[in-house]
């Protein structure tokens, strides 16, 4: 307990990688001591979380915050004629929108993570809502010459969720697949289903993966585009992998350079009785 004691007074101040060092105090106490440690793990884990966190929000908020500043500054000063100022009227409300927007996204994401989230296990559909996300970025697609195409069975596919929830998952992915996809490309909507799960698949031929950057693709604010030109706030991945996991499930990535990218979603499946 001497050891328990010692190791819990270093990490009060702040030496986060202290463990319990395990000896022959019995069976019990090393037991004690490997849970604690595991638990130690997982708190470090989360404040290397939180800091990251915190430091990818702190950027994304300087720039648009600074462009928003200089924009009043130069209101104040009285230089700039009057459609000038509509414009940057017109920036600022902008700006402000996407701030708001990223702000309530990341909210979203910590309560959902959390299992605070209340969702409505409703009987749903999952081809419903996998043709809502086609018919609503049907027009992007268009607009950017991608086909999209649906491969859903004829008969319905019942799974247990929140709809407004699952179809945030699978307009994130959708979305997600259009901007990475160069004109003329495919976006394929699979369904497949058995008798315990159900698998939405959307896959793209899109530039691919690098297999460094897989690890991170679910990260929040993580992009693979550094130079930051493909539009998004580096949130909607993390977004989706948090309400589908809140649903039972999970999300199952492949990827190689040049080769696209595809994201499976994995749900229970719902029973027969209603």
């Amino acid at each position: 307990m001497q050891r328990v004691t010692y190791t819990t007074t270093r990490i009060g101040k702040g030496d986060l990688g202290r463990r319990v060092p395990l000896g022959n105090e019995g069976q019990e106490i090393n037991a004690l001591a490997h849970a604690f440690n595991e638990m130690l793990e997982r708190i470090e884990s989360l404040v290397r979380e939180l800091k990251q966190i915190t430091d990818n929000v702190a950027h994304e908020l300087r720039t648009p915050i600074t462009r928003i500043r200089g924009m009043a500054e130069t209101t104040l000063t009285g230089s700039g004629d009057l459609n000038q100022y509509r414009e940057m009227a017109a920036s600022v409300i902008e700006g402000s929108d996407r701030l708001i927007e990223m702000i309530n996204t990341m909210l979203e994401i910590a309560i959902t993570d959390s299992g605070v989230a209340e969702l409505a296990r409703e009987p749903l559909d999952i081809r419903e809502i996998v043709r809502e996300a086609a018919d609503l970025f049907k027009p992007l697609a268009e607009d950017k010459g991608i086909d999209i195409q649906l491969d859903i069975p004829p008969q319905a596919v019942i799974v247990p969720g929140d709809r407004p929830r699952l179809q945030r998952a699978v307009a994130n992915l959708l979305d997600n697949a259009i901007k990475y996809t160069p004109s003329g490309g495919t976006v394929t909507i699979s369904l497949e289903t058995d008798t315990t799960r159900a698998k939405v698949e959307i896959a793209d031929t899109g530039m691919g993966i690098d297999k460094k950057n897989i690890s991170r693709i679910f990260d929040r604010f993580y992009r693979c585009d550094e130079s930051r030109s493909t539009p998004g706030s580096g949130l909607g991945l993390s977004l989706a992998l948090a309400i589908i996991r809140a649903h039972g499930g999970n999300i199952i990535m492949k990827s190689a350079p040049g080769s696209g990218t595809s994201f499976a979603i994995v749900l229970p499946r719902a029973s027969s009785r209603r």
